[in-house]
């Protein structure tokens, strides 16, 4: 007796490579490639068609120097860079998601598209999971097309003339007003405001559509009354979590994901505190705004010459970028300097600050004999806890390099001091 069907699922035929799907839904292991190696253009190429197939692939046992992580990124385009995102020292455009007793996931635990709140966000990123903890912090990636395309004939028609906010304050604003104040909220506003963006896109290469709406940054959908968007909005990301419409990544040390970030979204699983994790970042640019019709929408200029783009490059209308240490206070100001009676900046007092002795003695522990100052611990308590982590790990890695036993309000102007390029 004979079948019409089969077991089997059709797969793309590769010369390079071979695909082991990871779910039904989206996500495949890639062998037969060292992502280390200054790479050919045909494995490029069918690296990029894996990463179209499968909207997120993943790769084992890549062992690799931060300079082989960028060269590969440009493989595939240009670089995007921090903003107040933690950054390797000497690698502004690799992200340092660092995570420790003194950081979390944060706000990453909810589903996002990654840059969603900017008008030109990312097309791609690379992961590196340089240190991971042991049977802890995997990540879940979730296709938004098979999200939008199960769902009923009208409700697609009816989606596909909405827009949707998109802004920081939906989840981050709390947390930023709690750690460093009203200056630090508006400071961020001003840097990253609300972009509008279609709540159905279509994929500039597939043509396929897509949810483009996420847990994270979505605040209203703009044509309805706000309890219409509400109830929509909840319906729609319940129906896009589903379990059939993601797949799951167990990192090891040296595992890379490389995902399409304009037909996903992911969401790390926060349950590996306080244990250490590391992992690096390139997140990649795209030169078109999401969209129904991509190929209407004008190109972005950028210098393609350049190392990275910068973050305030990709707002229409481009944002006055201030440089703080992740979340801190201005250098001026209530900042790292007061300003006196007759104007001249007068150095912060170390001891005159107040502090949560908690968080000063935990600094002050096990710290290779460094010693935190109150003044330094008031500030880093300022930053949110997402990056708090990193900034610690930038302050001990500067006192180290001057050769000094006090981690300080000085050291911590160092550190700002190379992230505004100074």
């Amino acid at each position: 007796m004979s079948y019409l069907f089969t077991s089997q699922r059709d797969l793309p035929e590769f010369r390079h490579l071979e695909a082991e799907p990871l779910s039904g839904a989206l996500g495949a292991t890639i062998s037969g490639a060292n992502l280390a190696d200054d790479l050919a253009q045909d494995v490029i190429d069918e690296i990029y068609a894996a990463l179209l197939e499968f909207k997120v692939i993943f790769f084992r046992d890549q062992e690799m120097t931060d300079e082989q992580h960028l060269r590969l990124a440009r493989k595939f385009g240009m670089p995007q860079g921090p903003g107040s995102i933690p950054q390797v020292e000497g690698y502004p455009m690799i992200r340092l998601q660092r995570m420790d007793e003194y950081q979390t996931i944060g706000g990453d635990v909810n589903y996002h598209t990654d840059d969603i709140f900017r008008d030109y966000p990312s097309r791609m990123s690379i992961l590196r999971g340089l240190t991971m903890p042991t049977g802890g912090g995997n990540t879940i990636w979730c296709d938004m097309e098979k999200a939008y395309a199960s769902l009923s004939k009208p409700m697609r028609k009816f989606l596909e003339g909405l827009t949707a906010e998109q802004t920081l304050s939906k989840n981050f604003g709390p947390g930023i007003l709690e750690g460093g104040g009203a200056r630090a909220y508006e400071d961020m506003m001003k840097r990253n405001p609300p972009v509008v963006h279609p709540v159905v896109r279509r994929h500039p290469e597939t043509g396929r559509k897509c949810l483009y709406v996420c847990q994270m940054t979505t605040s209203r959908i703009l044509e309805l009354n706000q309890d219409e968007s509400d109830a929509l909005l909840a319906m729609l990301l319940e129906h896009s979590y589903q379990p059939e419409h993601e797949c799951r990544f167990f990192w090891r040390d040296n595992s890379v994901a490389i995902w399409d970030n304009r037909c996903t979204q992911h969401r790390g699983i926060n349950d590996f505190s306080p244990a250490f994790r590391l992992m690096h970042r390139i997140p990649i640019i795209d030169d078109r705004r999401p969209s129904l019709n991509p190929d209407e929408e004008p190109r972005l200029e950028y210098d393609r010459n350049a190392d990275f783009i910068r973050v305030e490059d990709l707002f229409v209308n481009k944002p006055e970028l201030t440089y703080h240490v992740d979340g801190e206070e201005p250098a001026q100001g209530n900042g790292a300097a007061a300003e006196s009676g007759n104007g001249a900046a007068q150095p912060e007092d170390e001891h005159a600050v107040e502090v949560d002795p908690g968080f000063l003695n935990k600094l002050n522990e096990n710290r290779h004999g460094m010693v935190f100052t109150p003044g330094a611990a008031a500030r880093l308590k300022k930053i949110p806890r997402m990056f708090r982590g990193a900034a610690i790990s930038a302050v001990i890695a500067e006192a180290q390099k001057q050769g000094s036993a006090e981690a300080n309000i000085a050291i911590l102007d160092a550190v700002q001091a190379k992230r505004r390029g100074g």
